[in-house]
């Protein structure tokens, strides 16, 4: 829903300059093609502490590439905010004019250009929520090929003990044909893995507009802290319904809209609500054309167009505060499901402590340590997924409530 306003909005606004002005060039400097710093392959290992541990995760056997570029995932919101081909393109077509800048023109060209400004905020806020959630995607990849790195080594260990076990006699040791198929498996994933990381290296430097002949993989830097601290989805709707520019947008046509911004207004609101054109259409007929300012019935046309904007406004906080709601709520169950996966590797880390203390006392349980090392690193590449659902979850959550681009000096 929120998509089409913002496609549909833009034809309206554009069109709004005829027999007022010449549009200036825009004022949004073209951005240069970011170049991020080169960077040791050195992941941050999540940070859960206020739930639960997570171990160090290792590096051994990385993927090969040309090089790692670093990146916070507070650069790449701040790149996709400023790259957003639709937020620029807005920005473009409202841009600020050299003439005729009083009376009805200024007045419409106030409203063409703080509509332009609502909407490219909007733009910007969903370009920089896509490009945070492939990030932590990106990061869930990179830390995962980490643990299945040291799965396929302990693994070969594994297979290397089964032999000498049946060298010595022990024909039982392990079942030779399934650990053999495992390997084979975790090689599969491994080819996915990479393929996966190179697809959204691809996405997201197209989003962030870095230069395309950086063959080189982005590095995510930030260290993941699980935050203790529920979301209050009432709380996050009254933050939301405040914030978001869909919303101001139309707060804004209901304060400015009269007898000079009438026809502006009108065609902003179609381009918001396409329905609407019908009606619209119908009582411009009773509106006489030469005595915009002094008919009795454009006033009265002032006054109708109010109150759809205001029966439009209503309408789009509630489906507001129900994205914000829902959004709430997949962020509580993602992170209870982190602190679930949390309890499961701890689970299989005390049984790997365990053994680990039987075979230092010299007990045969080196097979059965292997084993539980295996499903240790499963319950770690488990865990790691939930930490990064949680985390587009969070992004989620805070795209719908309109926080990851500000308005920059939207409206005023």
């Amino acid at each position: 829903m929120r998509a089409v306003w913002l496609i549909g909005v833009i034809v309206g606004i554009s069109s709004l300059t005829v027999g007022c002005r010449t549009p200036m060039a825009m004022t949004r400097p073209v951005p240069e093609p970011a170049a991020l710093p080169v960077s040791d392959r050195q992941i941050p290992a999540p940070d859960v502490s206020a739930i639960t541990d997570l171990p160090s995760l290792g590096s051994a056997n990385p993927l090969p590439a040309v090089g790692y570029y670093r990146l916070t995932a507070e650069e790449c919101r701040q790149l996709a905010c400023d790259n957003s081909a639709l937020g620029n393109l807005i920005d473009a077509g409202s841009a600020p004019t050299t003439s005729r800048s009083h009376g009805a023109c200024a007045a419409i060209d106030r409203v063409r250009i703080i509509a332009g400004q609502y909407i490219a905020q909007e733009a910007r806020n969903r370009t920089a929520g896509s490009a945070l959630a492939l990030y932590y995607k990106l990061l869930e990849l990179e830390l995962k090929s980490d643990v299945l790195n040291s799965s396929i080594v302990e693994l070969d260990q594994l297979m290397k003990l089964r032999d000498k076990l049946i060298e010595k006699g022990f024909k039982q040791s392990a079942d030779g044909f399934e650990l053999k198929k495992q390997r084979i498996e975790l090689e599969a994933d491994r080819t996915r893995l990479r393929s996966g990381i190179a697809k959204l290296n691809a996405e997201l430097k197209s989003l962030l507009a870095i230069d395309t002949g950086t063959q080189g993989f982005i590095l995510p830097a930030d260290q993941v802290k699980v935050v203790p601290d529920p979301l209050d989805p009432e709380a996050a709707v009254q933050l939301g319904l405040m914030l978001r520019a869909d919303l101001n947008l139309l707060r804004c046509l209901a304060s400015t809209v009269d007898n000079r911004t009438l026809q502006t207004v009108r065609k902003v609101l179609v381009g918001l609500a396409p329905p609407l054109a019908a009606v619209i259409q119908s009582t411009e007929q009773l509106v006489p054309a030469l005595l915009p300012f002094v008919s009795a019935m454009a006033k009265a046309e002032v006054a109708a167009v109010r109150a759809q904007i205001t029966g439009l406004l209503q309408d789009r906080e509630r489906e507001a505060a129900k994205e914000i709601r829902t959004a709430a709520e997949e962020w509580t169950t993602a992170r209870e499901l982190v602190a679930i996966g949390r309890q499961r590797f701890e689970l299989h880390k005390s049984n790997v402590d365990e053994l680990e203390k039987k075979y230092k006392a010299g007990q045969a349980v080196e097979l059965e340590l292997r084993k539980g090392k295996l499903e240790l690193l499963k319950a770690e590449s488990d865990l790691v997924g939930e930490i990064a659902k949680w985390k587009i979850a969070d992004v989620k959550a805070r795209e719908t409530m309109g926080l990851l681009c500000g308005p920059d000096g939207c409206g005023k």
